[in-house]
């Protein structure tokens, strides 16, 4: 095939648009199509190699805006790429290389995320179901909760919120543990903290 015209990207001045004699288009990054030019021939391989890596840097480009705007996972990153249209095997490349290079941190993004829920007064199991939202690998996650060994000072304050003076009676104690229980607090933890609060808690054995 023959390169017939050369143009630049529109937006992107680093892109190269090369047409074909047959009637094709090869889209390139600038620094490998630089030292083509028109009447040069080009085979099938030089322009799956040339599209190829212009689509890599195209998801890398991608990638780093999504990052510019808020940290995330590495499957979140991967995940991204996917519904913008880049293959699975691209996708999965670029996230692999924001890692090692250390701009994805998925330790450090858990840590983060599970202590932001935390002091917003959310127990283990919404904060699980917060890092998973957020495709945190299950091990890490169950590790990094593993680390928070009592929330009962949290549910303390919440309760306390809830009452503001109010009688803590049955039906004031069945709402308090429908509320805690839907902040992803245990049964377990929520009676705890009942106790703790000097209230009865006999029909909760």
């Amino acid at each position: 095939m023959k390169i017939v015209a050369i143009k630049q990207g529109k937006r992107d001045k680093t892109k190269l648009v090369l047409t074909l004699s047959d009637g094709g288009y090869v889209f390139a990054n600038f620094d490998d199509a630089y030292k083509y030019k028109v009447g040069d021939e080009i085979d099938e391989a030089e322009a799956e190699a040339l599209t190829a890596a212009y689509t890599k840097q195209k998801a890398k480009k991608s990638a780093a805006a999504s990052l510019a705007h808020h940290s995330m996972s590495r499957g979140a990153l991967e995940k991204k790429l996917r519904t913008k249209g880049f293959s699975e095997e691209d996708s999965a490349s670029v996230a692999d290389w924001f890692e090692e290079k250390g701009f994805v941190d998925d330790r450090a993004y858990a840590a983060e995320c599970a202590m932001y829920y935390k002091r917003h007064g959310c127990g283990v199991l919404r904060i699980k179901e917060e890092l998973k939202r957020r495709n945190i690998p299950r091990e890490l996650s169950e590790e990094i909760l593993a680390e928070f060994t009592s929330y009962e000072d949290e549910i303390c304050a919440l309760i306390s919120k809830k009452l503001r003076g109010r009688a803590f009676d049955a039906d004031m104690k069945r709402k308090l543990i429908s509320y805690l229980g839907s902040r992803g607090y245990r049964y377990d933890e929520i009676r705890s903290a009942f106790n703790k609060m000097q209230f009865d808690t006999e029909d909760m054995d």
